[in-house]
Order: structure tokens, then sequence, then C-alpha cells
């Protein structure tokens, strides 16, 4: 049966896109398999071969098309985005990478927390728990624009669900709820409805400090423990950002292995045009894989 070149461009596309878009996502949730990958794509491209008569790919052209394809100009656009990406999940990765510390940094500083007893003194509170939240607004400035840009953190699970399960843990009505007070609000420590900064009023924390020191310290030591579990799950082996690490080291590796494989495929496509925050992330991953190896 005679397969029309529209036909057969279509079926090359479709099994590509299909084969590839584990590769162009890491950021999904599922994890992916690099041999599957590797394996189905063979595959597909023996069977595409076998019923079209398509022969043995030519190589790469001067203008760095491969001409032997039936639509070499969209292969040269999927190696672009290829090229891309590429450099996109290292940036990605450096800047995961100093997020998780931020949490890991905040989960320590909200631990001291719990030496906190009803006989310190309002001063040495008071120091405490602004120098937590002076922490927490920094973590919070600094990851807010990567965070909400699609280049970078804006589509990844690991940046979101942090971001609200510390926000939560500190807005949480249950702190001290056992000794009669609803969160670390009723200590004057809450976050701002639009900026979504901590923000402690001191002279409500010193109001309720010098009436019920116990119950103020039971409800900073139920916010110490709860912030600090949230923390460390955020990070433990197997959660988000684990998880998100793994994806995109599979990613990067895979690309860094199959670049030459790949751009024979599809052609050597346009370099990365990079922002200036990218290619900064970018260098930082260099700079820290340089210092591992």
């Amino acid at each position: 049966m005679d397969i029309s070149a529209k036909s057969i461009a279509g079926q090359i596309a479709r099994m590509k896109t299909d084969a590839l878009s584990p590769l162009l996502n890491p950021n999904s949730n599922d994890s992916f398999d690099i041999a599957q990958l590797a394996n189905g794509y063979i595959t597909s491209q023996q069977g595409i071969q076998q019923s079209s008569g398509i022969q043995a790919l030519a190589g790469v052209s001067a203008v760095g098309r491969n001409m032997a394809l039936p639509d070499p100009e969209s292969a040269y656009k999927m190696m672009t985005e290829i090229n891309y990406r590429s450099v996109q999940y290292q940036a990605q990765h450096a800047t995961l990478a100093d997020m998780q510390s931020g949490v890991t940094q905040l989960g320590q500083a909200a631990a001291k927390l719990d030496s906190i007893s009803p006989e310190s003194s309002f001063s040495a509170v008071r120091s405490q728990l602004q120098s937590f939240a002076d922490q927490y607004n920094s973590w919070r400035r600094e990851f807010d624009t990567d965070s909400q840009d699609p280049e970078l953190l804006g589509n990844t699970q690991a940046a979101q669900a942090a971001r609200h399960a510390l926000q939560s843990s500190i807005s949480s009505p249950f702190h001290g709820a056992l000794n009669g007070l609803q969160g670390l609000s009723a200590l004057g420590l809450e976050i701002d409805p639009v900026s979504k900064m901590a923000k402690l009023d001191v002279a409500a924390f010193e109001n309720i400090w010098n009436k019920q020191p116990a119950d103020a310290t039971a409800a900073i030591q139920d916010f110490s423990k709860n912030f600090t579990e949230a923390a460390n799950l955020l990070t433990a082996n197997g959660n988000f950002f684990q998880k998100q690490f793994g994806n995109l080291d599979r990613a990067i590796d895979y690309i860094q292995s199959n670049q030459t494989a790949l751009q024979n495929e599809f052609g050597l496509g346009d370099p990365p045009k990079l922002s200036q925050r990218l290619a900064l992330a970018v260098a930082e991953y260099q700079r820290n894989q340089g210092m591992a190896n």
C-alpha cells in the first residue's frame, strides 16, 4: 500500500513526539525510564522505515537539516527545542537545589524554637521569632520570581509544594490549640494576605507573653515541631525534591549521552538562547558538577 509523504511525515512526528514527550517534560510528577524511552523510540523508527520504505538517514546537510527526512524543518525545530531543554534542565536543577537548601535551613531554624521555655525573657523570644520570620521572608523573596517563571520552577511541583507547605505551617490555627490559643497569629506572627510575607506584631506578642507565657511557649513549640517535620518531609528521599532531581538528572544525562545521535536524526537545531537568569543558573549547575567530579 502506498503511503504519501504527508502521511509518512505525520507518522514520524507523532511517534517521535510520543517517544520524546517524557524527555521534554521532566517536571511531570511521573518519573520515566530512559532505557524504555530509547527502546520505544528505536522500535518506532524501525516500524516507520519498514512500512514506508524510508532508507537509513543520510546525514546532516550544510544548513544543519537532515534532508533525508520527509519534513526536515520540523525535525530541526524539534532539535532546537532539545538543545534548549538540555540547558534549561540544568538551570532548573541548580535553582531547585538552592531552594532545597533554603528549606533545610528553615527547618533547622524552626527546630531551635523548641528550646524556648516560659522562663525565657520576652526580648530573647521576640528576637528568635523575628529572626525566623526574617529568614522565611528572605527565602520566600529569593524564590518568588523563580517559582512563577515557567523556564525555571513555575511548573515544578516541588517548588509549589514547598511554598504552600511552609506557609500553611505558619498559618495553621492548631498550634497551641490544647492551651486555648489559635496558632501563631494569636502571638502576633502571621502571613500577610497580600505580600505572603511573615510579620510579627511585637505589641500583640508582648501582651500574650506577659499574660500567658506557658501557653505561648506551647504554641511556639507545637509550631517548631510541625514546621521542622514539614521541611524534612519535603526534602526526604522519595518525596518532592528528590523525585524532581531524579527526573531532571535522567533527562540531562540522556540528552548529553545522545546529543550526537539526536542531531544526526533531527538535524543540528539552533543553539539555545538563554536569559541572563537562566545563564547564571546553568553556570552554577556546571560549577557544582565540576566540584562534585
